[in-house]
């Protein structure tokens, strides 16, 4: 009777039947862990795109919002004093909150997690502001307004809006609950999150993303930080470093 060609012989002995060797399995396992280091890295650009993607939107309705609220104000956009918070440390209680009341949308989903996570960002944030500008809470937002934004709210009176700031992704310390940005006492640096980029929503509502010598060119020249020709700090101060 002839055998089915697939039938192992029943005096085949067990180690001349058809297995894995040892060396073709370490082959596979190499094989995969090659793989996996090729797109371990890819799917880690990708979320960190999606990321990015959900930070452009949350800036942009921050900025609708404030262009919303400026039309119950007779044309002025909300202080930077309550924007954020009118009782310290809950931004539910900001003037912006009845015309954006989505907690989400506050919070960067990258610095999400580097709130959350013990090892922190990568790059240590500044310290949190100190003297009349400390507001020390627990941060559960990311974007900060431009506190230059004191001497003309009226939209109207903006000489070039689509060069002055309006909100930052700010570089801020974990308990900096001043919802604030600006040329002095609070932070001026913007938070390069995504592949070294960060975001702005100007006083026009255009949202600009930066990098390291994009943000150089601008971030110390008086309009961007100045709606106005008035330049002046509290007291009559002024900045000799912008320009």
């Amino acid at each position: 009777m002839r055998s089915h060609p697939f039938e192992v012989p029943s005096d085949t002995k067990p180690d001349a039947r058809r297995a894995f060797t040892l060396i073709e399995l370490l082959v596979v396992i190499a094989l995969i862990a090659v793989l996996a280091g090729l797109l371990l890295p890819a799917l880690s650009r990708a979320k960190q795109s999606a990321r990015s993607v959900v930070c452009v939107n949350n800036i942009r309705q921050i900025g609708v919002a404030s262009a919303v609220y400026s039309l119950d104000a007779r044309g002025n956009f909300p202080s930077f004093r309550n924007w954020l918070y009118t009782t310290p440390g809950d931004f539910t209680t900001g003037r912006l909150y009845p015309y954006l009341n989505c907690k989400p949308v506050y919070l960067c989903p990258t610095d999400k997690v580097d709130l959350t996570s013990k090892r922190g960002p990568a790059s240590p944030p500044p310290p949190p502001p100190s003297g009349f500008a400390a507001r020390n809470y627990a941060r559960d937002y990311s974007y900060a307004m431009n506190c230059c934004i004191c001497h003309a709210t009226d939209v109207a009176a903006f000489l070039e809006p689509a060069t002055t700031l309006l909100f930052m992704e700010g570089a801020l310390a974990r308990n900096d609950y001043t919802g604030q940005v600006g040329p002095a006492f609070v932070s001026q640096a913007l938070a390069f999150r995504h592949h070294a980029r960060g975001h702005l929503v100007m006083a026009d509502l255009r949202v600009q993303t930066m990098d390291q010598t994009s943000y150089d060119k601008v971030h110390n020249t008086k309009r961007f930080w100045f709606p106005t020709d008035d330049t002046s700090g509290p007291g009559g101060m002024t900045f000799p470093n912008l320009k």
